[in-house]
Parts: structure tokens; sequence; C-alpha cells
């Protein structure tokens, strides 16, 4: 899902003075900000929206790039792969469950398992049952999706998140090996994502024990949606718009990617500079707002104007376009 150059922008400027003048290479070169081209990369999963705003290179600079890459350290690709490892997660659990209405699990063991076989033949058998009941009780199918690991004693447990409709104690009665604990995804700090780093340092924690065994970071039902869609657009934002939000990014983000993105609320952006390549990376998380509807927005009637209205709106794009100089009908000012 990562755009391949994500890697080279890894400074973060910490300050709102002129950050660009900070960040930019000191050398003298001809791309800045406001005289190339930008990408943007929208991903779109339940109710999360995630904008990649980043710089369409010209051959020339593309081959810096690839050659940048090339020569990347170990630790800075390390830092990438585990970025986009919980950015995925973080992602399919938006896209198959629901922060309301979902839950979490820890199922533990009161006498412990001969081995991991044991356990997931448990836990397969456990699956079995949930989705009988779910079946008899007329609620949706199954989703689910989990990890095996153990504690710092070396006590098998699994993690996982299942859809909702079923309490805690009918959980306790069809798992019938231990104690469980259960709780809404909603009462997770940042819900979804909280709940995926919570499963990716789980993983990590296996892997310094050395159980290699659990290098897998999760298993999922067949049903879960896997394939996040992303679409691509090389006119969504001008030059300008990125040069905004790189500059001023705490002052102007909101109000730009509202404006591109209506119906959702910016949650969070972050703008990443380079000292190998030139322009930005601008990483944007916004959310869904409840209850909009963009098609009614669109085709909502507009009230009946007399000509003297018609008039001075004409009269005031006409202004628009000779002041403004960059007014297009159709696309974001």
């Amino acid at each position: 899902m990562a755009w391949e150059y994500e890697g080279l922008f890894d400074a973060v400027p910490t300050n709102e003075d002129n950050l660009l003048g900070e960040y930019w290479r000191s050398e003298e070169s001809n791309i800045r900000v406001g005289s190339m081209g930008y990408r943007t990369a929208t991903t779109k999963a339940g109710t999360r929206l995630e904008a990649d705003i980043y710089p369409i290179f010209g051959k020339a600079m593309e081959q810096v790039a690839k050659k940048a890459i090339k020569r990347g350290t170990p630790d800075s690709m390390k830092k990438l792969n585990i970025r986009n490892a919980k950015r995925r997660l973080i992602l399919l659990i938006e896209e198959n469950f629901n922060v309301m209405e979902d839950d979490t699990f820890t199922l533990t063991y009161a006498e412990e398992p001969e081995d991991l076989k044991r356990c997931r033949k448990d836990f397969r058998n456990f699956l079995l049952r949930v989705r009988r009941w779910r079946e008899k009780n007329g609620l949706p199918e199954l989703k689910c999706m989990w990890t095996i690991g153990r504690d710092a004693d070396q006590r098998m447990h699994i993690h996982g998140i299942m859809n909702g409709g079923i309490d805690q104690k009918k959980i306790i009665k069809l798992w019938g090996k231990g104690i469980v604990n259960s709780s809404p995804l909603q009462t997770w700090d940042k819900g979804p994502e909280g709940y995926a780093n919570y499963l990716y340092k789980q993983n990590e924690l296996a892997k310094a024990r050395g159980e290699r065994e659990y290098i897998h970071m999760w298993s999922g039902t067949r049903n879960l949606k896997t394939k996040i869609k992303e679409h691509k657009s090389d006119s969504k934002i001008s030059n300008r718009k990125v040069k905004l939000l790189a500059r001023y990014f705490n002052a102007d983000a909101k109000q730009v990617m509202e404006k591109i993105y209506p119906g959702y609320v910016l949650m969070e952006h972050n703008v990443h500079f380079s000292d190998i390549v030139d322009g930005v990376y601008i990483h944007c998380v916004m959310r869904k707002v409840e209850g909009y509807n963009a098609k009614r927005t669109k085709n909502q009637k507009r009230p009946a104007h007399n000509k003297q209205v018609h008039e001075e709106a004409a009269g005031h794009a006409e202004g628009d376009l000779q002041e403004g100089g960059d007014f297009m009908p159709g696309r974001p000012s």
C-alpha cells in the first residue's frame, strides 16, 4: 500500500517558522514544492481515510531516488517495514470491524496445552461453537482476526477481535478452557489503531523471546476483506496547497483537506522532508462524518434566484478569475 519512495522522507519538522527554508537542501536545485506536480493516493477502509501526497519525479530525480533506496541502511528499511506493517493491520481492522459494535478478546488456559498444535485445535473448535451459536441466534456470520502467543511466564493465550452481538459470559462458556477478557473495540485508545499497535507489540515480544513459530502477525476467518482499495490522482491537490500544508501545516491542513474530502474530518497529519530528494511527503488520516450523504449533498436542489442575483453571482465569478489568476471551475481553489 505504501508509496515506494516514502522511506526517503524521514525528516519531520518540529516548529512552524520557515519550515521549507530549514529543511530544503542547502545546495542549488531547480525543483521546489511550488514547481513540481504532486500525486495523491487515497485509501479508504471503513470510516477511515488515509491520503498520501508526494512528488511526481522527472526521470533524472527518479533515478536519484531509486539509487538512494538501494543505498538505504538496514535500520531505515526496518523502520519503514514496521510502519507499513502497522498501517496495513490498522486498515484491515478498520475495513472489517465496527468500532462501536465489535469486541476484542483474550483467551487464556486454566491448564496449559501440551503444544501449539493443541492450542490451534482448541481455538478452531471455539470458533466452530461461536459460529453455530451466532447462526442459531440470527446474528451475522462470524468475522474474526487473532494471534496466538505466550506471556512473560510462557503461558499460551490468544488475542483477537470478532464482530459483536455475543456477551462475555457466553464467550467464557463457549471457550471453556480458562479465563476470558473481553472489551469493546471503542474502549481502546485510538480504537482500531490502538488495538493494531497492541497486536503488533505482542508479535514483536514473541520474536524477541525467540519464538519463531509465531512469525505470522495474525490469522483470520476467510470472509475477511483483505484487499484495501487505493486510488491515485495527479490533479486532486495543487502545488499551491501543498506549499500551504508544508509551510503552515498546523494552521491550514484542516481547512484544505476537509475541502478536498467533503464529509471527512481531519484527525492527524504529518509533513516529512528529505535531505536526498526535493519535495515533501504529507500523510493525512481522516474520519468520515456519521450520517453524511455525499450523493444527497451533490444533488441537493439550489433555491431559485432572480435575474439580479444571477448577475451578481456572475460578477463575483469574473472577479475571482481576474484577481486569483488560478480559479478553475470544478476544481478546488
